[in-house]
């Protein structure tokens, strides 16, 4: 039989191989016995711990409420204490996170005793803590991440999904969570290209970067997408970032279409520019267009006074389809469209057999006959007419963006304003070829002569360098070439000299009646310089009228201003033709037409204004007409608003004009990246009074630098201007591009009222 002493021995070889930290305690809860594990664990001996009470152990640091508890339930309950938790910090050992389990025990001896198991849970705390916070740290660095992801299990069911996901594919996470991947947006995401990448590419390669898919959601419309995926292999999870490029993608097609419009505005420019034929600029605009476009067929087609026939006198396509110049009936291609068009309205059709305006059978028959698939129309609508319009085709159905609508109808205003141009071109050349027939057989007295000053430069005579044969009959002076007025005529009017000295100075023409007293006549004269030098000519076109003097005494004021106004403008296109036609680098035809259109938009100003001056700001604008797409993003206006005299105004349109055509053909504009500044203001100078200032600035174009000799370009910016309105001008050469500064007294340029008003 086993003695006592022996199951004694065999119980404390069984406490001492456990290595769970274990106290034997008798019923007054002094230690019996403590293993090894507890001694090692508490860093105690045998000594300070066997025979002593537990709550005495360690100076007492065992005397714990939670230990105090559980052993007191054991011995006056009898009962089994499973698992209890007890915090305590120990001087030896640091704060410790324990288990306890207490069991009440009877021994052979029937002596109870009390098995105490202790289970040091501080570490596994630590741990499970330090997990649950990486886990929360990487949930919320999911969220914080601005692109969508998708954490996926290995069968491809989702795990879960940040919330940038969520906004931007929409759904909730109880309709995303455990759900596969292809089923998500009621079937959205089954998508060829990321089944390839998930179950083939991601297996192979462990991680896929930037792969690129398309896809229009319902709801939410086209996306574009960067995909990113790695497989998490210890957590059997595949991470899939999805980076929307839609925006970026939107924004960067949209740069280049502007790109491309503008090229092709740039290239539609010159190619119109140098036209004076109607039908070569319908053609040019077409190609220039239609190429842009991809186009298969692009015409002008201009409409009837009836409204009922469209006829294209050329057309330009690619050789993929017929040519469709003729004359066309109107309602063959659909009542409702043509309804539209003479609304004004621009129609775009993807495929005319689906279109209402265009299925019908009749209407389907016109546009198959003429390999029409599908078509944008840009009607022009000029006083509640029906015009003209800019047809783009195509053989095959195809969709016409918002951008490709706007070039349509960018290309269709500047078209018809240059055949407008060409055609009111046309119509000056042949008024003018009757003008001259007309100069020719009248006889009125023409005279060229110069003006004689005194020491101070006030003119005092003028002699006669150049007479026609009319003159002689008219005044019935003979031999007067080489002599001067005052020797011809002693008592010769000092208003005749004046006139004839103002002219010369300002170089603005007038038209005056006067009397020649001695001569015993009334003389209605037009007075023009026609050149600039130190010595300027001044020519004196005239005719008797004293018979009928009397019987215009009542309208004298309102046709003097009349006759001035049309004279000055005259002697200007005469200064300009002379001017043009002696300048041989330059297309005479090419540059005379671009003056006198410059002239022509600064008297459209002045006559909607009445002739009462126009503002400044509009003025420039008339003058960079051509080039509005670039005012505001590369041409620049700052100024105050500023109403210019008449007179002023033809000075300022004439420089405008040759400084913009010289920074569009050598200067900033010449360049995709060069920029003008134009500035003008009312500024005080000391000892000056007010000024007015204008400055015209070219930076980021290519190197300019002066021409080899000076033009009738030049004599504009620099002379006329200064001398026309008696102030001061500066043309520099600098590096970054031409600057152009004019300055002089403000009355010399404002309106009355309006100088009254900046003094």
């Amino acid at each position: 039989m086993t003695t006592e002493t022996d199951i004694s021995a065999y119980a404390s070889s069984i406490l001492e191989t456990v290595g769970l930290p274990l106290l034997a305690l008798d019923p007054q809860l002094t230690v019996e016995v403590a293993n090894d594990a507890f001694l090692s664990q508490f860093r105690v001996t045998r000594e300070e711990t066997v025979g002593r009470p537990v709550y005495e152990l360690c100076d007492g640091q065992w005397d714990i409420p939670e230990l105090r508890r559980v052993l007191e339930q054991i011995v006056e309950r009898n009962s089994t204490i499973v698992d209890c938790r007890v915090e305590h910090d120990f001087e030896r050992v640091g704060r410790r996170i324990l288990r306890l389990k207490a069991r009440r025990i009877r021994r052979p001896d029937e002596k109870d005793c009390i098995l105490l198991a202790i289970s040091d849970d501080t570490e596994r705390e630590r741990l499970r803590d330090e997990l649950e916070g990486r886990i929360e740290f990487a949930e919320k660095l999911i969220d914080s991440v601005r692109e969508a992801l998708l954490i996926l299990h290995g069968d491809l069911t989702v795990h879960s999904a940040n919330r940038p996901f969520y906004q931007l594919f929409g759904g909730e996470p109880e309709e995303t969570e455990g759900r596969l991947v292809y089923e998500l947006g009621n079937g959205q995401w089954d998508i060829p290209e990321l089944r390839r990448l998930l179950e083939d590419i991601l297996p192979r390669r462990q991680s896929f970067d930037d792969y690129r898919i398309e896809r229009v959601f319902q709801g939410f419309g086209p996306r574009v997408m960067l995909l990113n995926g790695r497989r998490l292999d210890q957590l059997n999870l595949i991470l899939l970032a999805i980076r929307d490029t839609t925006e970026q993608r939107t924004r960067e097609a949209k740069r280049l279409d502007r790109e491309s419009r503008q090229n092709m505005l740039v290239e539609l420019n010159d190619r119109l520019r140098p036209l004076a034929d109607p039908v070569a600029i319908q053609a040019a605009a077409s190609e220039v267009l239609g190429r842009h476009l991809e186009a298969n067929q692009a015409a002008y087609a201009e409409i009837d006074e009836a409204g009922e026939y469209a006829t294209v006198q050329h057309d330009w396509n690619d050789g993929a389809a017929p040519s469709n110049a003729g004359r066309h009936r109107l309602l063959d291609f659909g009542e409702a469209f043509i309804a539209d068009l003479k609304r004004g309205r621009t129609v775009a059709v993807g495929d005319v057999s689906q279109d209402p305006r265009t299925s019908a059978p009749e209407s389907l028959r016109t546009f198959n006959s003429r390999s029409i698939s599908a078509f944008l129309n840009v009607p022009l609508v000029k006083d509640k007419r029906l015009v003209a319009v800019l047809a783009i085709n195509s053989r095959l159905p195809r969709m016409w963006s918002a951008a490709e609508v706007a070039a349509a109808e960018n290309v269709a205003e500047r078209t018809w304003s240059a055949i407008e141009r060409a055609r009111a071109e046309e119509a000056l050349r042949e008024s003018e070829s009757r003008y001259r027939l007309l100069f020719e057989s009248i006889d009125e007295s023409f005279t060229v002569v110069e003006p004689l000053y005194d020491e101070e430069g006030h003119a005092i005579d003028y002699r006669f360098l150049e007479v026609n044969p009319a003159f002689e009959a008219i005044t019935g002076l003979k031999n007067v070439e080489g002599r001067s007025g005052r020797e011809l005529v002693p008592s010769l009017e000092k208003d005749w000299i004046d006139t004839i000295g103002r002219v010369a100075a300002s170089g603005n023409a007038e038209r005056v009646v006067r009397r020649a007293r001695a001569l015993g006549k009334i003389y209605d004269a037009f007075v023009f310089r026609i050149e600039e030098a130190e010595s300027p000519r001044v020519a004196v076109l005239s005719r008797d009228v004293t018979e009928r003097v009397r019987a215009e005494e009542q309208r004298a004021l309102l046709m003097r201003e009349l006759n001035h106004r049309s004279k000055n403008m005259l002697s200007i296109v005469l200064a300009i033709a002379r001017a043009t036609a002696g300048n041989p680098g330059r297309d005479f035809e090419e540059t005379f037409q671009e003056r006198i259109l410059s002239l022509a938009a600064n008297q459209d100003l002045l006559v909607a204004s009445d002739w009462q001056g126009v503002t400044l700001s509009d003025l420039v604008r008339s003058q960079l007409a051509h080039l509005e797409d670039l005012i505001d993003d590369r041409i620049t206006l700052k100024g105050p608003p500023l109403t210019i005299s008449a007179a002023a105004s033809q000075s300022f349109s004439m420089a405008l004009h040759e400084l913009a055509t010289n920074a569009v053909k050598y200067g900033a504009l010449s360049s995709l990246d060069g920029r003008v500044d134009i500035e003008w203001g009312v500024h005080k100078h000391d000892g000056e009074g007010r000024r007015f200032t204008m400055s015209w600035r070219e930076t980021d174009g290519p190197t300019v630098a002066p021409p080899a000799r000076g033009g009738f370009g030049s004599t504009v910016i620099r002379d006329m201007i200064r001398l026309n309105l008696r102030g001061d001008a500066r043309l520099q050469y600098d590096s970054a591009g031409i600057v152009w500064e004019f300055n002089c007294p403000i009355e010399n340029v404002l309106e009355a009222t309006e100088a009254s008003r900046a003094e």
